[in-house]
């Protein structure tokens, strides 16, 4: 399971990378998706699909978020550093892209690419009772971290819901995760997805089976645009894991569009 599930994010990451469109329609009520969008200047709420809003699901690489605050503030990783896995640990699967397999991966790139087996070893370098302090000081979904220690956000013990990934974003934003000033200011940089003229984007995707037949696609974060600021939590079902990683993207631009945050 750990090796199939690894592939399906690693294709995934390949096929999210392309140009970002709206032909793709946009979540409509009723349909097996969810946006929430919260606008602080405006305090507005724009809720699609509220019930399934509230539906705590497996966060898969959204956990990345936490996951990469904690690894910084307890300086087990840091921008200036190469790494690489290892491969002893985790052995190379013909499956894994090249960034997966180089020996100069930064800390941006294991995020942005969702290096899954490096963010398993520096996890790896921590202990469950200072996740779960984390955890709990971040109020970060359940907070169960009962699976593997290298696996609990995968389809696992640890669940989050769409709502609850708003407001975890907004206490980041707001500096109130009991965070060093560093570790703020660090893992911007890291999470800054796009920088346009008229927008910066922040943001995270995250995939990964949940039953059979059935994926579920994430994507959270938050536009700084003229008007303030926009925090958006999406996710969605899929039968695939190929028309999964073909819309999720999309199809949360196309809502954001719709409701003109973008």
């Amino acid at each position: 399971m750990r090796f199939q599930l690894c592939a399906l994010l690693a294709n995934g990451l390949m096929l999210s990378t392309s140009h970002y469109t709206y032909s793709q329609e946009g979540c409509q009520k009723d349909q097996r998706c969810t946006m929430v969008v919260y606008s602080e200047q405006t305090d507005k709420w724009q809720i699609i699909n509220k019930s399934r809003a509230e539906r705590a699901f497996s966060p898969f690489s959204t956990y990345k978020i936490p996951n990469t605050l904690i690894l910084l503030e307890e300086q087990k990783i840091d921008t200036k550093t190469s790494y690489k896995v290892d491969t002893h640990a985790y052995p190379v699967q013909k499956w894994w892209p090249s960034v997966w397999q180089s020996d100069d991966i930064k800390v941006k790139d294991a995020f942005s690419y969702s290096v899954l087996p490096l963010y398993q070893m520096w996890t790896n370098s921590l202990n469950k009772p200072e996740i779960k302090t984390y955890l709990s000081q971040f109020n970060y979904g359940n907070q169960d971290i009962n699976g593997p220690l290298d696996e609990f956000w995968l389809n696992s013990s640890l669940q989050i819901s769409a709502m609850e990934q708003i407001e975890f974003l907004r206490r980041l934003d707001e500096k109130t995760l009991g965070l060093s000033k560093q570790t703020y200011q660090t893992f911007d940089a890291i999470f800054l997805k796009q920088s346009t003229s008229e927008y910066q984007l922040y943001a995270k995707t995250g995939t990964g089976p949940i039953a059979k037949k059935t994926y579920l696609g994430w994507y959270v974060g938050k536009i700084e645009n003229a008007q303030g600021t926009h925090y958006f939590a999406f996710n969605m079902h899929a039968p695939s894991f190929k028309e999964m990683v073909n819309v999720r993207v999309d199809k949360a631009h196309a809502t954001l569009k719709a409701l003109k945050i973008i």
